[in-house]
């Protein structure tokens, strides 16, 4: 009998935080809520419980780290029952939970549970229960719009008080008791530095490569370090100083002693994705606390940016196919493009990563992509030839049906090869078994996961065949088929189709595609 799996959810909001919400909310009280009633329930006692927590992220969306990973798992129908305290702590978008509610989570057969709220999908049907539950998920979801417009007007108004209302100081700041910026002893040198070098016409490159070699901590690298909340990914296992870091410091004018809040807005209420505000709309209150640099300097710094900004032919050039789909496959940093060639400028700035060290055609890899998408366009030409004739559709859903089982078996026994590798690396640092013992065990698991892999690969091919044979005339045919022919690549080709490219530290190409997600265009 397959081993159950369950999952625990647990969310806290930075408004929480802040003092709007009571002790009970807390994620120590939610964890604790949470295994009581599972202690509680015969029926959830034979589950492996894993805990998903995102701490400091709010519930107007999903885009949070732990319920990405959550739902990956759902995904792969890895996961029996989820566990929150309440409807709000999954999340406060009535749509988007109803959804899960109602479709996602019974179309997978996950159960479902609420604890504070009562609610029990095993036992919870769409009846007096769940119209209750559904109308708690609605005032969540209002009151949670209401609260972020609320806290949007009163951080303008105190911006323009001058008081600094954003989550983090800029490098080279710390917060005052009084919510003022104030000097940082450790970092605002480094900040003044920066721009004395930036003025003597020292490069980005340069600057960035002599903060690395003296050890000085990167912003990202100093938030780390302080144990402050940080969303961006680091490269490696260590945050180093780049151009973009030093250009950022360079064009920001609070370092001049200006209060300046408001340079963008979310593109909706609750959403997480910012939009830029004219120039004209920001909050700005001159010579509001002590500043790093004179305005001399600032601008003198400035107009020299500018001036090589536009020198040349900037600008004028044809944006690349591959524009932000290119990334380093050793530090994860994105690269990109120049004059038709592609490389990564980490080790330009820092060392140690294993970086490809030479440039990448972007020729090459439009042939790579375009040699892909031929072999695409020939295995729907040959599915159009079959016909509707070859298959009942009843033939073509079982199918899919049954791909999709063998490939989520596939999935959740990949899953339990790595809980088994883990469990022996356990035993063998308590202990329990040699480390002889402990790398024979991982020799064997190791090839049964690449065996697995090796399956995967071949299921995710049938099933996408399948999906195509039995979708060639819906969105994904007519997106096809609007595309053809594959002769020469367009940028609406890269967007459809290519997820990423990855340039590997022996300068070969990975392409990592769309296709799993091609069907929900």
């Amino acid at each position: 009998m397959a081993e159950k799996i369950g999952a625990l959810y647990l969310r806290l909001s930075d408004e929480d935080k802040d003092g709007n919400s009571d002790e009970s909310n807390s994620i120590s009280v939610q964890r604790e809520l949470l295994k009581s009633y599972v202690e509680g329930q015969e029926e959830l006692a034979g589950y492996r419980w894993m805990e998903f927590c995102d701490d400091g992220y709010s519930g107007t969306d999903f885009e949070r780290p732990q319920m990405q990973n959550l739902l990956a798992l759902v995904k792969q129908r890895a996961v029996s029952c989820i566990l929150v305290k309440d409807l709000s702590r999954f999340g406060r978008n009535y749509i988007e939970v109803g959804n899960y509610l109602e479709q996602v989570f019974p179309f997978l057969g996950i159960r479902f549970i609420a604890v504070n709220d009562g609610y029990d999908s095993k036992v919870c049907g769409t009846t007096g229960e769940f119209m209750d539950t559904a109308f708690k998920n609605l005032v969540y979801d209002l009151y949670s719009k209401d609260l972020s417009e609320k806290i949007v007007s009163v951080r303008r108004m105190k911006a323009g008080q001058g008081q600094f209302v954003t989550a983090f100081a800029p490098y080279g700041y710390k917060k005052s008791k009084d919510k003022k910026l104030e000097a940082d002893s450790e970092t605002g040198p480094v900040v003044r530095r920066i721009f004395e070098m930036a003025a003597e016409g020292v490069p980005k490159t340069r600057i960035a490569r002599k903060l690395n070699q003296e050890g000085i901590p990167s912003p990202l690298a100093l938030r780390k370090e302080r144990g402050e909340h940080f969303f961006k990914e680091q490269a490696g296992e260590r945050s180093v100083w780049g151009c973009s870091a030093i250009s950022r410091i360079l064009k920001d004018q609070r370092y001049v002693g200006d209060a300046v809040y408001g340079k963008v807005k979310p593109a909706s209420v609750g959403s997480r994705k910012d939009v830029a505000v004219p120039r004209d709309e920001w909050i700005v209150v001159p010579d509001n606390h002590e500043p790093l640099v004179s305005r001399e300097v600032f601008e003198k710094v400035n107009g020299m940016r500018k001036k090589y900004s536009g020198c040349g032919k900037r600008g004028t050039s044809e944006i690349s196919v591959f524009v932000g789909k290119v990334y380093c496959g050793s530090c994860n940093h994105r690269i990109t493009g120049k004059h038709g060639r592609y490389r990564c400028q980490m080790p330009r700035v820092a060392g140690g990563y294993g970086c490809y060290g030479k440039s990448i055609r972007e020729k090459d890899m439009e042939e790579a992509v375009l040699g892909m998408l031929g072999r695409l366009g020939e295995a729907y030409g040959e599915v159009e030839d079959k016909g509707e004739a070859d298959h009942t559709e009843e033939e073509r859903a079982e199918k899919i049906r049954q791909a999709e089982q063998e490939l989520s078996r596939c999935e959740t026994e990949i899953m339990r090869v790595k809980g088994m590798r883990h469990g022996k690396y356990k035993e063998y640092k308590n202990g329990g078994i040699s480390r002889e013992q402990f790398i024979e065990a991982k020799k064997g698991l190791d090839g049964k996961e690449e065996r697995l892999a090796a399956d995967r690969e071949s299921l995710e091919k049938e099933l996408w065949e399948a999906r195509m044979e039995e979708e060639g005339q819906e969105k994904g045919g007519r997106m096809i088929q609007r595309l053809l022919p594959f002769e020469s690549l367009t940028r609406e080709m890269v967007e459809t189709f290519v997820r990423r490219v990855v340039v590997l530290g022996d300068g070969s190409v990975r392409i990592e595609w769309n296709f799993e997600d091609f069907y929900r265009l």
